[in-house]
C-alpha cells in the first residue's frame, strides 16, 4: 500500500504523537502536530495518521513505509533532476529511519527560522543643515534594513529637544514622539528609507555661534553644513575631518557614539607669511689651558614669524667644533667657516643651542665667539677662566664691555667650578676681545708624607741590633717610598697596607718600597708601611764603648719619629761630650729623650688624628699581622712573623718634623757589657 505524505513535507511538521503511536491503541484521540513559531499547528486524528503513513500499530516487528519520491525531497529539501522521471517512484524505509528523517527535517526548518541578532540596521544616515546666526534647520534622511519580520519595531531617530517640521515616511511607518527621542514604528519588514526635517536652536558667545543635540542613530554619520552670510570657520570637535569648499559649503564625518556639536565664527582674512626674525642671546665660556682655549657656548634662539628647519652661526678662523647639541638640534656641520644646525622639524618660538669648541692659543689669543648668523639682533656675555698656571690680562676691547664677573648671568657661572676671571657684555656685530696669557712655572707642592715613623729597636750586647719601623704614609701619587738604609743593613721583611712587597733597589743603592694611593672619603686616608731589618757590626762589639745608631733617611718628610730604644740590662749608660749632649738624658744626636711620647693632632676637616701615634701605629700594626695570618692559613701555608726579643732597659726618643736630608742618630756611652760574640 502506497501512502503520501505532501501536507507533511511541505510545513516541516514536527511529529509529536510518533514517539507514542506504538503504544497507543487505534480507538486513540486525536495527536497534535506542531509547525515553527508564528505558523500555528495541524491536528491529525490517530485513524488519519495510520491513514497516511501506512503505520499497523498491531505488528511487532520492523515495518516498511513506502513513500513517494517527491515527499522525500520536501523533507530533504533537494531536487534531483535527471532524464530518469521521478514522478511515480517510490522509497521504502523502515519505521525507525522515517522517524530519524522526519525530526531531522524539522530540526532544519527550525533552524532557517532563528530570530536575527538585531532588530534593524542602519545603511546610512546623512544630516544636511542651513544654519544662520538665529535658526539651525537640517534634514535627516535615513536608510534602514529592518531584520525582524514579525512584530512591531521601535527605531530611534533624534532627541525630544528637536523641533520636527516634516517627515517623509514610506507606508506603513509611522513617526512617534516618545518620552525622550522621537522614533519609527512599523511592522514591516526588510528596506526602509526615512527623511525627517527638524531645528534645533542656536546660541552665541564671544563670536562663536553653537549648535549641540544628542546624534541618537547608531552607526557613523555624514554632515553637509552651509552656513548665511560671510565665509565662517567650522570646528565639528570628534569629526576625523572637515573640509569647506569654495562655495562656503562644509563637509565632514562624524563616527559613532559622538553628539552633533558644531561651532562657526567668521573666518578671518589669511595675511601673508612674514619673513622670519631671528633673536639671539648667548652665554659664552672661555677656559684658558696650556697652548690652547676650550670653550663653551649656549645659544638661545627666538624664531619668529615662520618656522626654520635650519639655523647658522659663523665660525672665527682657527677654531674647530667639538659638538652641537639640543633638543631640538638633529644634525649639524661645519663648512667654509659656517656651522649649520639641523633641526628635528619646522620650529617657531624659543630653543636653545650648546656649543663646545677650542682654538689653539699661545701668549696672546682673541676670545673666539660664535655669532649666530641672520639675526636682527644678538647679545651675548663672556667669562674667561685659568685651567692652567696662567695669568691673564685683556686688551683693547671692540664692540664689548668689560664687566664685574658678579653681573655675568648664572648660567655662565654654572657650566664651571673655577673662579671666573674676567667678564664682558656685547650686542654690537662687530666684536673683538684680545687676551694676554703669561704662563708661568709650577711649583712642586708634596704629594707623600709620613705622619709618625715608631721605630722599635733591640739592642744586643754583641753590637746586632733588630729593628722593626711602621711609617703612617699618606700618598696621592709617588709611586715608591724612597730609603735610604744605614750602613750594613740588612731587609728581612717589608709590608705596605698589611700586604708583603718586594723592595726594589734604584742605581744608588737606595731602597725602594712600592705604595699604594691614599683612599676614603677625602682621597689621603693612611695606610702602614713596615720594614724589618738588622744591622750587624763588622767584629763584636767591647765591653765598654760608644754607640751611634742611625735610623733610615727618607725622601718626605716625617711629621713625628718615636723611638723605642732596648739596650742590654747589665750595661751603665752615660752622655759622651760634644752637641746635645745631656747628663741626665745619657743620650746625643739629632733626637731627645722623652719619658713619654708627645701627643700630636692634625686637623683635617676638623677631625683629631694621631693623638698617640705610638698606640695608633701599633695598632694597625697588630690588624695587619692578623690580616695577614687569616690569609696565609686560608691559602694553607704557616705564616713567618718577625718578633723582636723585646728585653733590657727601654729608652724613649722623639723628633719633631723631620725634614726631607735630616740625619737621624743618636749616640750613648755604654759600659759593663758581659762580652761580645
Amino acid at each position: 500500500m502506497r501512502h503520501t505524505l505532501l501536507a507533511m513535507a511541505a510545513v516541516g511538521l514536527v511529529l509529536t504523537a510518533a514517539t507514542t503511536a506504538a503504544a497507543q491503541a487505534p480507538t486513540k484521540p486525536a495527536g497534535v502536530v506542531k509547525l515553527g513559531d508564528g505558523r500555528g499547528q495541524v491536528t491529525l486524528s490517530w485513524d488519519e495518521f495510520v491513514k497516511i503513513t501506512g503505520y499497523d500499530p498491531a505488528r511487532k516487528s520492523q515495518q516498511m513505509l513506502t513513500i513517494p519520491w517527491k515527499d522525500v525531497q520536501s523533507l530533504l529539501g533537494v531536487e534531483l533532476k535527471g532524464k530518469v522521471p521521478m514522478d511515480r517512484t517510490t522509497v521504502d524505509l523502515p519505521w525507525g529511519d522515517f522517524k530519524k528523517l522526519l525530526e531531522w527535517s524539522v530540526r532544519r526548518q527550525h533552524e532557517d527560522l532563528a530570530p536575527p541578532p538585531t532588530d534593524y540596521i542602519v545603511s546610512a544616515s546623512e544630516y544636511a543643515g542651513a544654519l544662520s546666526a538665529d535658526a539651525a534647520t537640517f534634514t535627516l534622511k535615513l536608510k534602514l534594513q529592518v531584520l525582524r519580520k514579525a512584530g512591531w519595531k521601535r527605531i530611534p531617530i533624534l532627541p525630544i529637544s528637536a523641533a520636527v517640521s516634516a517627515a517623509t515616511l514610506p507606508e506603513g511607518v509611522h513617526l512617534n514622539a516618545a518620552e525622550k527621542r522621537y522614533e519609527l514604528l512599523t511592522e514591516k519588514a526588510g528596506p526602509i528609507e526615512a527623511t525627517v526635517e527638524f531645528s534645533v536652536p542656536v546660541t552665541k558667545s564671544a563670536g562663536i555661534h553653537m549648535v549641540a543635540f544628542e546624534r541618537v542613530v547608531p552607526g557613523s554619520s555624514t554632515v553637509e553644513l552651509k552656513i548665511a552670510g560671510e565665509k565662517a570657520d567650522v570646528k565639528i570637535p570628534g569629526a576625523p575631518w572637515v573640509k569647506t569648499d569654495a562655495d562656503n559649503t562644509t563637509h565632514a564625518a562624524i563616527p559613532s557614539g559622538q553628539p552633533m556639536n558644531i561651532t562657526w565664527e567668521r573666518a578671518l582674512p589669511k595675511v601673508a607669511a612674514a619673513p622670519t626674525k631671528l633673536y639671539a642671546d648667548t652665554r659664552t665660556l672661555v677656559a684658558v689651558s696650556e697652548d690652547l682655549l676650550v670653550c663653551q657656548q649656549d645659544v638661545s634662539f627666538n624664531i619668529l614669524h615662520t618656522a626654520v628647519r635650519e639655523l647658522k652661526m659663523t665660525v672665527p678662523a682657527g677654531v674647530s667644533v667639538l659638538d652641537a647639541s639640543g633638543r631640538s638640534v638633529e644634525d649639524w656641520r661645519v663648512d667654509k667657516g659656517e656651522l649649520l644646525l639641523v633641526l628635528r622639524g619646522e620650529v617657531i618660538g624659543g630653543t636653545t643651542v650648546r656649543v663646545v669648541y677650542e682654538t689653539p692659543a699661545k701668549d696672546a689669543a682673541e676670545a673666539p665667539v660664535l655669532r649666530a648668523a641672520g639675526v636682527e639682533r644678538e647679545r651675548g656675555f663672556v667669562g674667561v677662566i685659568a685651567l692652567a698656571n696662567v695669568e691673564i690680562t685683556a686688551g683693547k676691547v671692540e664692540g664689548a664691555t668689560e664687566i664685574d664677573v658678579k653681573r655675568l648671568p648664572a648660567d655662565i657661572a654654572a657650566m664651571t667650578k673655577q673662579p671666573i676671571l674676567l667678564g664682558f657684555r656685547y650686542t654690537g656685530e662687530k666684536l673683538s676681545i684680545p687676551l694676554t696669557i703669561k704662563k708661568h712655572g709650577e711649583v712642586g707642592v708634596l704629594t707623600t708624607i709620613v705622619d709618625s715613623a715608631l721605630f722599635t729597636m733591640m739592642q744586643l750586647n754583641d753590637g746586632r741590633r733588630m729593628t722593626r719601623v711602621i711609617y703612617t704614609v699618606r700618598n696621592n701619587r709617588n709611586q715608591f717610598l724612597r730609603t735610604q738604609m744605614p750602613a750594613g743593613a740588612e731587609i728581612w721583611s717589608a709590608a705596605v697596607g698589611g700586604e708583603t712587597v718586594s723592595p726594589a733597589a734604584d742605581e744608588k743603592k737606595n731602597v725602594l718600597i712600592p705604595l699604594i694611593r691614599s683612599t676614603g672619603a677625602s682621597g689621603m686616608s693612611s695606610f702602614p708601611v713596615e720594614l724589618v731589618y738588622v744591622e750587624t757590626p763588622d767584629k763584636p762589639a767591647p765591653t765598654t764603648g760608644r754607640l751611634h745608631v742611625e735610623l733610615p733617611r727618607l725622601n718626605t718628610p716625617i711629621m713625628h719619629v718615636m723611638v723605642n730604644y732596648y739596650l742590654p740590662a747589665e750595661g751603665r749608660y752615660q752622655t759622651p761630650g760634644g752637641l746635645f749632649s745631656s747628663a741626665k738624658s745619657g743620650f746625643s744626636g739629632s733626637l731627645r729623650m722623652v719619658s713619654e711620647f708627645a701627643s700630636m693632632t692634625t686637623d683635617r676637616g676638623g677631625q683629631p688624628v694621631a693623638a698617640q701615634p705610638q698606640k695608633q701605629a701599633q695598632a694597625m700594626q697588630e690588624q695587619f699581622e692578623a690580616k695577614m695570618e687569616a690569609q696565609a692559613r686560608a691559602a694553607g701555608v704557616t705564616p713567618i712573623r718577625v718578633r723582636l726579643p723585646l728585653d733590657g732597659k727601654l729608652y724613649k726618643l722623639e723628633k719633631i718634623l723631620a725634614l726631607q736630608g735630616d740625619v737621624l742618630f743618636l749616640e750613648v756611652q755604654y759600659r759593663g757589657w758581659r762580652g761580645g760574640r
